[in-house]
């Protein structure tokens, strides 16, 4: 999984390359790289999507621990067990919506506005990273029942 942290760096660092050569070209140049915008988007959507399994299997999410430091970790095991199945839960339905849009973008072909870059492999992307993040909160979910029975 890390390889597809990896690679959502990878996409985050092209969509500032195309930042940085379109502002370049608009202001040095008066050439702007055409639909800059909308490439920056969806690199960007496509990066987030890529991080979200890696971080979640290496707990690298952001939590709120205030009222929660303070518990025996057997609790904090059960609440992250909680977390997990709500997450998984949650995970596999935007996967399921998501494959939902993949559908109808590749059927009809749809594509962006400016640079008519086809829109259904960044749907093909999310529906992939939310499947695995919902196996990743099942496979912590297992260590965590294992860790409970101890």
């Amino acid at each position: 999984m890390r390889w597809l942290a990896m690679a959502g760096a990878a996409v985050l660092l092209a969509s500032v390359l195309v930042t940085i050569i379109s502002v370049t070209g608009r202001y040095g140049f008066g050439m702007p790289v055409p639909g800059d915008y909308e490439l920056v988007e969806i690199l960007c959507g496509v990066a987030v999507f890529l991080f979200f399994p890696y971080t979640h299997a290496a707990q690298g999410n952001i939590t709120a621990e205030f009222f929660t430091a303070a518990l025996p970790e057997r609790y904090r095991v059960a609440l992250d067990v909680f977390h997990d199945l709500v997450f998984a839960l949650a995970a596999a339905i935007l996967a399921w919506r998501l494959g939902h849009g993949f559908a109808d973008k590749f059927a009809s072909g749809e594509t962006s506005i400016m640079i008519r870059i086809p829109l259904w492999w960044g749907y093909g992307v999310a529906v992939l990273s939310m499947g695995l993040v919902a196996l990743v909160c099942l496979w912590r979910i297992t260590r965590g029942i294992r860790a409970l029975w101890r």
